[in-house]
């Protein structure tokens, strides 16, 4: 979801057929269970709380639900801090990780939009886009070829994060709405704009790797 320091995790789906070959036996069920996985779990669990307290507008349940997102921003910098550790980092925790974002802001741009507070069409570029990249890395990932997360696509994460706390926070009918104006046309921009530049260096994601 949001931005993190140090190597970024890999779909496990996209890892070249030579990697997963070469790979060590991987963890039993009980060590996929581990903290940064559990972290990661709980992200998951967060994502109805927030839809729950954003079914009504108030002010205090306003609040809560950013806390709450806030709460899961901070699970996935403590989750992938974790899992850098030696040992810590799983192909289960690989797979929950981006399931986790998505479910999670996905599901907060739905509300938002089901309240009025949004235009539909928001949830539905958000949405679109991430389907769309997915099926492009699990179409590399049979092919053998990896698809890294780009500069764009973290510029986008943390905008659409930025858009959900302006929209959450702004108090209804009051003001003039421009911060959040701003905040969700940047989000949109980047999501559209860091879904074409995948698409623009699908000829380099999807070439044959050297002596393939």
């Amino acid at each position: 979801m949001w931005r993190k320091n140090g190597p970024e995790r890999t779909d496990p789906l996209s890892l070249p057929d030579n990697t997963r070959r070469e790979e060590a036996p991987g963890p039993s069920p009980g060590e996929n269970w581990n903290l940064p996985n559990a972290l990661t779990f709980s992200r998951i669990l967060i994502s109805p709380l927030i839809v729950a307290l954003l079914l009504k507008e108030s002010r205090r349940r306003n609040r809560l639900a950013a806390a709450a997102l806030g709460a899961a921003a901070a699970t996935d910098f403590m989750d992938g801090f974790l899992a850098r550790r030696p040992g810590k980092e799983t192909r289960l925790g690989q797979f929950l990780d981006p399931l986790a974002d998505k479910i999670c802001i996905s599901s907060v741009f739905v509300m938002l939009a089901r309240r009025g507070r949004l235009a539909g069409w928001v949830p539905g570029v958000i949405i679109g886009r991430e389907a769309l990249i997915t099926l492009f890395r699990v179409y590399a990932g049979v092919r053998g070829r990896s698809v890294p997360a780009s500069m764009w696509g973290k510029l986008k994460t943390n905008s659409q994060l930025l858009a959900l706390l302006a929209v959450i926070m702004e108090e209804e009918g009051k003001g003039s709405g421009a911060l959040r104006h701003a905040a969700v046309a940047a989000a949109v921009a980047l999501t559209l704009y860091s879904g074409l530049d995948y698409i623009l260096k699908s000829r380099r994601y999807l070439a044959p790797a050297e002596g393939g």
